[in-house]
C-alpha cells in the first residue's frame, strides 16, 4: 500500500544576518528533525513546505500532498486577528504567516486532513476567526507559566483535559494526559464553528481545538513530536496518517 505524502511547514528566518555562521547569515527555511521522524515512523512520507512568495503556487503544493502538520514556532501577527502589537515578547513572521494561512483555507477548502501544532493550532484558529491572547500573562486568573527555558528541552510538562464528545478523545481513548509545554501565547476567543477540546488542567488555557463539520481539523497547543516514542503522540500521528490515505488514490 502507497504511503500518503505529508506537507510541513517551516520555520523562517527572513533577514540576512552577518552575526549568523555561514551559510545561515542568509535567509532560511528550517524545521526540527522529530516532525518528519514521526511522520516516516507513523507510516507516511514527509516533505518539507518552504515559505513560498507566490502564494498562487499553493494549489500545486496541495496536488502533491494527502495530509498537512502546521508546525510550531514564531508568533502570528495580531493583524491577522483585528489587534495592534501590543506586547514586548512577540516574534514576527510576515511571509510565513500569509504562506501558512492562505495554505490551511485552501487545504480545509479540498479536504485536505489538517493538523496543527504549538503555532500551528494557534495559526489555524486565527486563519478561521479567531482570536489570540499575544502573551499569557495577559489572561484573566493567570496562574501556571507555558514557557520552557532553553536548557529544560521539553522536560516541563502539565496534565491537560480532553473532552470526551471530541475527536481528540476518540484518539486517545482518555479524558486526561500530561503533556510538554513551550509557549506563550494561547487561544484567547475560538474561530467559528471550532470547539475546544482539550484544556490545561492548572489554569484552564485551551489546548486543542478542532472542527466538527470538518473530517479532520484539529490542533494541539504541545508538542507530540518531540514526545513521538510516547503511545499518546504514536496515536496522534497515526490518526492523520489514516485519515490522510483515505483520499489518496491508487
Amino acid at each position: 500500500m502507497k504511503r500518503p505524502v505529508i506537507g510541513i511547514t517551516c520555520s523562517i528566518e527572513e533577514k540576512e544576518d552577518r552575526k549568523r555562521k555561514y551559510p545561515l547569515i542568509y535567509p532560511f527555511d528550517y524545521l526540527k528533525r522529530q516532525y518528519y521522524l514521526a511522520i516516516e515512523k507513523a507510516g507516511g512520507v514527509p516533505i518539507l513546505l518552504p515559505n513560498l512568495r507566490d502564494l498562487s503556487l499553493i494549489h500545486s503544493i496541495l496536488k502533491l500532498v494527502n495530509g498537512l502538520i502546521i508546525s510550531g514556532g514564531y508568533d502570528v501577527h495580531p493583524k491577522y486577528y483585528g489587534e495592534n502589537t501590543e506586547h514586548h515578547s512577540l516574534k514576527l513572521t510576515p511571509e510565513r504567516d500569509r504562506f501558512e494561512l492562505t495554505l490551511v483555507r485552501n487545504a480545509r477548502a479540498k479536504k485536505i486532513p489538517i493538523l496543527g501544532i504549538c503555532r500551528g493550532h494557534q495559526l489555524i484558529n486565527v486563519a478561521f476567526g479567531g482570536t489570540l491572547y499575544q502573551d499569557l500573562s495577559l489572561k484573566d486568573e493567570y496562574t501556571f507559566d507555558h514557557k520552557v527555558g532553553k536548557s529544560s528541552a521539553y522536560k516541563k510538562r502539565h496534565p491537560v483535559i480532553i473532552k470526551e464528545e471530541s475527536k481528540l478523545f476518540s484518539i486517545l481513548g482518555k479524558n486526561e494526559i500530561e503533556v510538554n509545554t513551550s509557549h506563550h501565547q494561547g487561544i484567547k476567543k475560538i474561530a467559528p464553528e471550532f470547539v475546544a477540546t482539550a484544556w490545561s488542567k492548572k489554569d484552564g488555557v485551551i489546548e486543542g481545538i478542532e472542527s466538527p463539520k470538518d473530517i479532520y481539523l484539529l490542533s494541539v497547543q504541545w508538542h507530540p513530536e518531540v514526545t513521538f516514542g510516547e503511545k499518546n503522540s504514536k496515536l496522534l500521528f497515526a490518526s492523520l496518517i489514516e485519515n490522510a490515505k483515505k483520499g489518496m488514490r491508487y
